[in-house]
């Protein structure tokens, strides 16, 4: 005997066939009848969106403060499903009609500057991440802001992320630099035969997971090729380690420096430290300087993409999903030993060390915070940028050159290098 569909099944009917009117009062009677029904709730309020119903789906956020206490959090989570399903106007036309007062102007200014950020409109997008700082910092302690919450995404991309003005002002902070560990240089046998170094830095217990794929991979694509590695709390083990695998590629050139345990250690901190070293590594090696994620192995030799930013001072890959620390992702970055390369590299280690003492797990995504902060100031102040995006320059995003290792366990490794 078949059982009649539910409300939310029907009104899933009604969605389906576009009419949103009739979907809304079904899932509003869903909503009544059954208050925990988290995809009730969701779905009344894309329908109301749908309807362009904007101040309902505000008053629905207000009901669902007044019947379970999270209206924050649930207009958060609304407004993330109207992202999803790309109602970018309707985000941009909701940030535009509420007031700064609202108590949910916060998560509307920020899905609205990612609705920017994905049309070009990056001025406005910053002045949209200006207003969302202003108004997290005077709320500070009344925003859901833990680990555990889905808004913590949002308030340390954006809080992370800054202006040009910010990039323009930054300066050595020379006492935070003393309490950096000193850089040591175990292995150094010159360069090798290919005309670009890749460089990679990560915890001693990262390089033992990853270390070995990312130089073998190296070694089968890339004979010839100069490996730099920076391995932070590095042992007897880790150099061990480093030893055997340079023994075992004989084509490659494989150079080493190590630190001790840094004051900041987090993942964050392990994520940004090729960064760190940079600037170094580019005037040691006086030719292209591929900065990677360690967790990577490689598929094909990356000669066509050191072509295509020759007459560049940098280039990388977009990511074309929201968020603001999202756009470029740090797994590749080419930077050449020009003078516009070695100012964007050496401004991105100074953003790194602005904002080196933020407590995880508000600092993860530092690294790409620096990446899109400094690319957005040379666009916006340079009259020659010099920065190229690999996706045009190419045609393809970073997955027929690399391949990403570790899921879940490369998740746990971070966790516990934050200390979590």
């Amino acid at each position: 005997m078949s059982t009649a569909p539910s409300l939310v099944e029907q009104a899933v009917g009604h969605m389906n066939a576009r009419r949103y009117a009739e979907a809304a009062t079904l899932l509003l009677a869903a909503v009544n009848a059954t208050p925990t029904d988290d995809e009730a709730w969701r779905g009344l309020a894309l329908a109301l969106a749908l309807q362009g119903r904007l101040g309902d789906l505000i008053g629905l956020a207000d009901y669902r403060e007044r019947r379970r206490g999270d209206g924050f959090l649930f207009c958060h989570e609304a407004l993330g499903v109207l992202m999803t399903y790309r109602l970018h106007g309707h985000l941009k036309a909701l940030d535009d009609g509420l007031p700064e007062a609202s108590a949910y102007k916060p998560s509307s200014s920020y899905q609205a500057a990612c609705v920017d950020l994905l049309e070009g409109s990056e001025d406005a997008a910053f002045a949209r991440l200006d207003l969302f700082k202003r108004l997290v910092a005077a709320r500070a302690g009344s925003l859901p802001i833990g680990a555990d919450s889905h808004f913590n995404i949002a308030y340390r991309q954006g809080t992370l992320i800054e202006d040009a003005d910010f990039v323009a002002g930054l300066a050595e902070p020379a006492a935070l630099v003393r309490r950096l560990p000193e850089v040591v240089q175990d292995c150094d046998v010159g360069a090798g035969a290919r005309p670009y170094v890749l460089a990679t830095a990560c915890d001693r217990n990262y390089f033992e997971r990853f270390g070995p794929g990312f130089v073998t991979s190296a070694a089968a694509h890339m004979p010839g090729a100069t490996l730099h590695l920076h391995v932070m709390e590095a042992d007897e083990a880790s150099r061990d380690l480093f030893r055997r695998l340079a023994a075992g590629a004989p084509d490659l050139t494989l150079n080493l420096t190590t630190e001790a345990a840094s004051p900041f250690k987090s993942g964050a901190y392990y994520a940004s430290a090729r960064f760190l070293q940079g600037p170094a590594l580019l005037r040691r090696y006086d030719r292209p300087l591929v900065l990677l994620d360690a967790d990577v192995e490689f598929l094909q030799p990356l000669d066509a993409l050191a072509d295509a930013a020759a007459g560049l001072d940098f280039a990388c890959f977009r990511h074309d999903g929201a968020g603001p620390c999202s756009r470029y992702p740090a797994v590749l970055g080419i930077f050449r030993p020009t003078t516009g390369g070695s100012d964007l590299l050496e401004r991105i280690r100074l953003f790194v060390l602005a904002k080196l003492e933020i407590e995880w797990p508000f600092n993860w995504m530092l690294d790409q915070a620096a990446l899109g902060s400094v690319i957005h100031w040379a666009r916006k102040t340079r009259s020659r940028p010099g920065v190229g995006l690999f996706n045009e320059l190419v045609g393809t995003d970073f997955q027929p050159w690399l391949r990403s290792v570790g899921g879940d366990e490369k998740a746990a490794l971070i966790r516990a290098a934050s200390g979590q």
